[in-house]
């Protein structure tokens, strides 16, 4: 089976936790890895985005990332996307046409939909797509200024939203929150509608030795140390988290926190919005910001930790809290999104309101204070039983036979 993922601005080989660079990235990467793996052959199509990387680029035998000009070869914020996408849809359908087509065409986030539609209106090829996040959703979280400022933005997106799960062969729900969303607010009907939990690498994502995992990333050995993983902008939380973790510091006064995502420390021209919000207060010195990192390198980081904060305002799945399980560490997390079922096991960590400092705090000192080891097999046990790479993927692939075998046969689908 022939398969086109299209990714318009997560490049699946960029580094998680940089600028636009999160979930979806590694989402899509793992997902045209495995595939391959499998016996499919996955083209991503994706904005060429950095001019350090190549016009096409192997992910694995069988999987290749394909970047398409569209506009200057450079970073774009996700906003300004729109003023690309013309150029963005015609790479996409001249991929299709070179490469003498598809079997399915897998679209990921809405400016992704506009793509694939345009394809399948050409092409007529069977349309999947994963909308990752929600405009409406995401519209509810944020600030009512920024929403306003945005309000025709978040119309567009709507109407695409809309269209493309009316229009798709199959529309993949990352947890049951979101397919009820996608009835809700989409209209999405329910015969199109397939819920796959995404699945992490269990064989990447192990529990290592927390004493060794410290020396080598020169944490201190006897430390409550908090994790935070993901970008820097705010519907992540980080300035909850912050101002949390400064509560946190009245409890435990040697308590660590460690971030990884942001600018690369050789990158930042200055201080940086994190940084000065630590200074005022008063944290230097006990927040340790990493930058990105490789996605193979976080397993030695949530093993480090004794827990896990995820304090978004809105998270359509929260792919960090399953990773953070899956190395045996307890999360925090807001019960928003995806999170309220991955996180709904008290064994596993808690839950707290979003925009709630204060008990944001009192979850992670009480998480600090009753210890991780006790936690740890109940985390595993739920990342593996739950959110297994295999059992996604074969959810995925699924998905695929249904929508495809009528154009390719059931001999086709390798």
């Amino acid at each position: 089976m022939r398969v086109l993922h299209i990714s318009d601005h997560a490049d699946p080989l960029a580094t998680p936790g940089g600028e636009f660079c999160g979930g979806q990235n590694v989402y899509v990467r793992e997902l045209a890895r495995r595939l391959a793996g499998s016996g499919c052959t996955v083209d991503v199509v994706t904005r060429w985005a950095d001019g350090r990387l190549a016009r096409q680029e192997p992910i694995a035998p069988g999987a290749r990332t394909v970047r398409v000009p569209a506009g200057p070869v450079g970073p774009l914020p996700r906003e300004r996307f729109g003023d690309v996408l013309d150029e963005f849809c015609a790479g996409v359908v001249g991929l299709h046409e070179e490469v003498g087509g598809y079997d399915v065409v897998h679209s990921h986030y809405w400016y992704s939909a506009v793509a694939a539609l345009r394809l399948g209106d050409r092409h007529g090829v069977p349309l999947v797509h994963t909308h990752h996040s929600l405009g409406a959703v995401r519209r509810a979280a944020i600030g009512r200024d920024e929403a306003d400022e945005a309000e025709e933005h978040f119309a567009a997106r709507h109407r695409i939203e809309r269209r493309i799960g009316l229009r798709a062969a199959a529309v993949v729900a990352s947890s049951p929150g979101e397919l009820a969303d996608l009835r809700r607010l989409l209209g999405t009907p329910l015969d199109r509608l397939h819920l796959v939990p995404p699945g992490v690498d269990t064989e990447l994502l192990t529990p290592r030795d927390r004493a060794l995992a410290r020396a080598e990333l020169s944490l201190p050995a006897d430390a409550p140390v908090v994790l935070f993983v993901g970008r820097l902008e705010a519907r992540k939380g980080w300035e909850d988290l912050v101002a949390a973790f400064a509560l946190v510091r009245r409890t435990l006064p040697g308590a660590v926190l460690v971030v990884v995502g942001g600018d690369a420390p050789e990158r930042r021209a200055g201080p940086g919005p994190l940084a000065a919000l630590v200074e005022r207060h008063g944290l230097t010195g006990s927040v340790d910001l990493r930058g990105p990192v490789p996605h193979a390198a976080t397993a030695r980081y949530y093993s480090a930790a004794d827990v896990t904060a995820v304090p978004s305002h809105y998270e359509p799945f929260g792919l960090v809290a399953v990773e953070s399980m899956a190395c045996g560490t307890p999360v925090v997390a807001t019960g928003v999104g995806g999170l309220r079922w991955s996180v709904a096991d008290p064994r596993v960590g808690a839950l707290v309101p979003p925009r709630d400092p204060a008990a944001l705090a009192k979850a992670l000192v009480d998480v600090l204070a009753s210890g991780s080891a006790g936690r740890r097999q109940a985390c595993v046990d739920r990342a593996t039983r739950g959110y297994g790479a295999e059992r996604w993927v074969d959810g995925i692939r699924e998905v695929y036979r249904r929508v495809a075998a009528p154009r390719v046969g059931a001999t086709g689908l390798s």
